[in-house]
């Protein structure tokens, strides 16, 4: 029998240096050769097992992106053992033998438990130690066990021919309290939570539901309930959320806490009557998840140091501009975090607050009673605060009062709805500001987008495409040579490709010819062209510098930076 060594050699995978180097590092030790070949890097994991399944005579699995485990056959084993082993089983649906894909084929502890479990007659296959935990991952981990609860909640049919859409208040109550309708809302929320969501869509269609979760900004399909069950869920989570469940014309706002985990969630509901039934939007906000660390949302050296700088000051404006979505309510709670002392008097206006931040007092907007932004500010500033923060500037009267505070020695930190930082000055000349007032209070504005992650787990180097190359050169062609990464897609990620996100920036801090060129009314991109020459980085540069160093790709770059 050929050793595998010997087998790497024959199949040219290694040459006779390369094994002589093996074996001399492998004298005196109990090491195993493959270990040694994978860790000089002569060879992949999956060329080991490819040698030693020719060694020992038994099948190579390859468990591709297209392998698949039925739930009968996730069935055969228990998690415990599959983990325990690295290994898991595999039976065609007509019976047969049953298939052992293992990490180690010689542990005979493995087969003979596998033997003792299943009662079936056990035949071995080999494939890799990385490829085997992604497939338990995929299919053993607490997200697969969840998503065959739900799918086996989603197959129950509901009896009797009316459709609850068009069933009586009592009815729907009483199917809102049933077993399945009960644990589909628990599982979902437990589902999203461990999936890392930060809201799920409910969306009715006229003969099916659709059931969606944001992750890392983007909407992902999930096991939906049959139709049948909608209007029942619908109910549930309002009962939850303490909303009229007999109004079904009007759109409907509530909220609602739940604990997983040992963690609180605080979900904000929102209903929207439609064509064929109330679509439901749940907001999830998790306390435990919310980031206060500067490095870790995407300021970095040179912009943390200068933003915190910025904020050290006693007086003017911070502005955060970008789209909704952008972490721009993120970045501020970072900041209120950085300045939060006990000397200082630290309030905020929000709509609505999203997070409590402990020794920060936050006040929520109520418009139902005529209390605005504009109304809460002028009440604000009557109780001795030291900054103030806003969550947006929506008018000229939020925006006056801002600018008069900010003269007067407070902080003030809000958002704007822009797509850079230039246009900032120029949406708070269109809101009616004077050019003398806009100059004389703003110290800092600051553009982001939130990009993706690359998973950690599944980059590799990624050549641009002819279609990339040609946009980057285009947006900054300086980046045009610079290499890039991608994920591959693993089960780490849900075979995405990406992990979390983080902030591509835009810096624009004005300085005394910058104050002048705003107090005179200059124009968007004199101002922009004025920037940049004194250091101002756009958006899609520092985004390409965050892709370059394989903490972002070019093409997730590309879809959120190139519009600027």
């Amino acid at each position: 029998m050929d050793k595998v060594g010997t087998i790497l050699l024959k199949t040219q995978r290694i040459t006779a240096g390369q094994l002589a180097t093996a074996l001399r590092q492998q004298a005196g030790t109990d090491e195993r050769i493959g270990d040694i070949f994978v860790g000089l890097g002569f060879v992949t994991r999956e060329d080991v097992a490819r040698a030693l399944a020719a060694q020992i005579c038994v099948p190579f699995a390859d468990l591709g992106d297209t392998f698949t485990l039925r739930s009968d056959e996730v069935n055969l084993l228990p998690e415990t053992v599959v983990r325990r082993f690295c290994m898991f089983a595999t039976k065609p649906l007509a019976g047969g033998r049953l298939t052992l894909v293992m990490r180690d084929p010689l542990d005979l502890g493995a087969v003979d438990t596998a033997r003792t479990l299943t009662q079936m007659e056990v035949h071995k296959a080999i494939s890799t130690e990385e490829r085997i935990r992604e497939i338990i991952e995929r299919y053993y981990g607490a997200t697969a066990n969840i998503q065959r609860s739900l799918q086996n909640i989603a197959d129950v049919e509901t009896a009797g021919d009316e459709s609850p859409a068009l069933a009586d208040v009592d009815q729907l109550a009483t199917m809102a309290k049933e077993a399945p309708v009960v644990r589909f809302v628990s599982l979902l929320l437990a589902q999203a939570i461990e999936s890392r969501a930060s809201d799920i869509h409910f969306e009715p269609g006229e003969q099916d539901v659709h059931v969606r979760m944001r992750v890392d900004g983007v909407l992902q399909e999930h096991t939906p309930p049959p139709k049948s069950l909608h209007q029942a869920i619908v109910t549930r989570i309002k009962i939850l959320a303490s909303m009229d469940i007999a109004e079904r014309r009007l759109p409907l706002d509530g909220r609602f806490k739940f604990k997983v985990q040992d963690r609180v969630i605080d979900v904000r509901v929102s209903s929207l009557p439609e064509v064929h039934g109330e679509k439901l939007v749940l907001r999830l906000l998790d306390r435990a998840s919310l980031v206060v660390d500067m490095e870790a949302i995407g300021f970095e050296g040179r912009l943390q140091d200068q933003f915190q700088r910025v904020l050290q000051k006693r007086d003017g404006i911070v502005l955060l501009t970008g789209p909704t979505g952008s972490g721009k309510t993120t970045t501020l709670y970072c900041a209120l975090s950085f300045l939060s002392n006990p000397e200082l008097n630290i309030q905020t206006v929000e709509d609505p607050v999203e997070y409590q931040l402990p020794g920060i007092n936050q006040m929520q907007v109520k418009t139902g009673i005529g209390l605005g932004f504009a109304e809460a500010l002028r009440a604000i500033l009557r109780q001795d605060p030291d900054i103030v923060m806003i969550g947006e500037i929506r008018d000229r009267d939020t925006a006056e009062i801002a600018m008069r505070a900010a003269l007067t020695g407070h902080l003030v930190l809000s958002t704007l709805h822009t797509n850079d930082a230039p246009s900032a000055i120029t949406r708070l000349r269109d809101i009616g500001m004077d050019a003398y007032l806009i100059a004389a209070t703003i110290r800092l504005v600051i553009a982001q987008r939130l990009t993706r992650k690359i998973c950690g787990a599944c980059r590799q180097p990624h050549p641009l495409t002819s279609e990339e190359s040609r946009a980057i050169q285009a947006l900054c062609p300086e980046a045009g040579g610079w290499s890039y990464q991608q994920g591959a897609g693993c089960g780490n990620c849900n075979r995405t490709g990406y992990w979390g996100r983080t902030a591509a920036l835009e810096f624009l801090e004005i300085s005394d010819s910058l104050r002048d060129s705003i107090g005179t009314g200059r124009a968007e991109y004199a101002i922009r062209q004025q920037a940049m020459e004194q250091g101002m980085q756009p958006l899609i540069r520092n985004g390409l510098e965050k892709a370059s160093r394989g903490i972002t790709s070019a093409a997730e770059v590309l879809d959120c930076c190139a519009a600027n």
